[in-house]
């Protein structure tokens, strides 16, 4: 008797572990988001698809709480012979909820951080690239979830206590295993895919560096993405897939949120960077900037209006005025438009992108 108490107090600690965790991590993320979400919609004005998605990540890793909530009050993480019926059916459907939500945040970070790239793409490469892989993991994502939902045929024999019910169901270990490998490869290549493009631009060395730091730090969830790869082949093959639910569920909060986190942590720069964020809020909206700028515009025999982003260094003494040197604009003009150079397109990403 004594023993089954120690074992009782062992698993819910565990349980109390698993949930504290959860909530600590979910309430980091909407922190994290809530933040960038004010800095791009309200600070920079520049709310776009890959912010959306982002929200998107954010409320399914919030259903992913409340799923690990639901399943505390059932007795997760506690042997078979302490639960009740009703307990492990509920159990066994929201675990199949919770697959269904973890695919999707997943890949709602996968779709965010994409739609960043897009968004400091200096090539036509990049943007195709990036294209590419949104299109190819938009239906990898169908895929998963359908194969998910339709993993036993029909779906009542995934809860089947008795194992007698007649139908299938397919190899989840295999299913899962395939999946989250698969993840991480395309973590890897994501994270690695604009980092050519920024080292081949002529930048000092100390701001290239930090700026492939600041794309590569979300490696650190793909390292929980591979230590989960473990806790999978655990649950699957447990004689008591209840109680060692409590590993794969905890490397599966820590993964979603913390590539939630790492993935934000680029957007929220203007708030460290008070310069970045003036140039961004105002560089191109005629605001006022801290030192006084000038836009010359002139127009082509079109009438289309060409912008030069010439900025004028005034000084002003009692005497007279002094200008600056004005730097030559880098820009071409292609068919009445301004093309940017891969020059201009960094100074964006360092100034006003983030």
């Amino acid at each position: 008797m004594d023993q089954d108490e120690e074992a009782y107090r062992i698993d819910q600690r565990r349980q109390d572990e698993l949930v504290i965790i959860t909530v600590v991590f979910t309430s980091l993320s909407i922190l994290v988001v809530g933040t960038r979400t004010f800095v791009r919609a309200v600070l920079m004005r520049k709310f776009g698809a890959d912010d959306w998605t982002m929200l998107g990540a954010l409320l399914f890793s919030c259903g992913y709480l409340v799923e690990i909530l639901i399943m505390k009050y059932n007795g997760v993480g506690h042997a078979i012979t302490t639960l009740t019926v009703d307990n492990m059916l509920i159990l066994i459907k929201v675990t199949l909820a919770i697959q269904c939500t973890y695919y999707a945040c997943v890949n709602c970070i996968k779709f965010s951080i994409l739609c960043m790239y897009l968004r400091i793409a200096v090539t036509e490469t990049l943007r195709y690239a990036c294209f590419g892989l949104i299109g190819f993991h938009a239906v990898f994502f169908i895929i998963s979830l359908t194969t998910t939902l339709a993993q036993c045929q029909p779906l009542e024999k995934m809860w089947d206590l008795t194992s007698v019910a007649p139908g299938t169901c397919i190899n989840t270990t295999a299913f899962f295993y395939f999946t989250s490998g698969f993840n991480i490869l395309t973590d890897i290549l994501i994270f690695g895919l604009p980092i050519k493009t920024l080292i081949g631009i002529n930048r000092p060395r100390k701001e290239v560096y930090a700026l492939v730091g600041v794309f590569c730090i979300g490696a650190f969830a793909t390292v929980i993405a591979i230590i989960r790869l473990h806790t999978i082949i655990v649950y699957t093959t447990a004689v008591d897939p209840f109680r060692e639910s409590i590993l794969v569920n905890l490397w599966s909060v820590l993964e979603v949120n913390i590539g939630i986190i790492c993935a934000s942590a680029p957007a929220l720069k203007p708030l460290f960077h008070p310069q970045a964020l003036r140039e961004a809020r105002y560089g191109s909206s005629g605001g006022p900037p801290k030192r006084t700028g000038y836009h010359y515009h002139s127009r082509d025999k079109s009438g289309t209006e060409i912008k030069s982003n010439i900025r004028v260094e005034q000084e002003f003494s009692a005497r007279s005025i002094n200008l600056g040197p004005i730097p030559s604009n880098t820009a071409q003009v292609v068919g009445g438009r301004e093309q940017n150079s891969d020059q201009d397109s960094v100074d964006k990403i360092l100034q006003d992108r983030y």
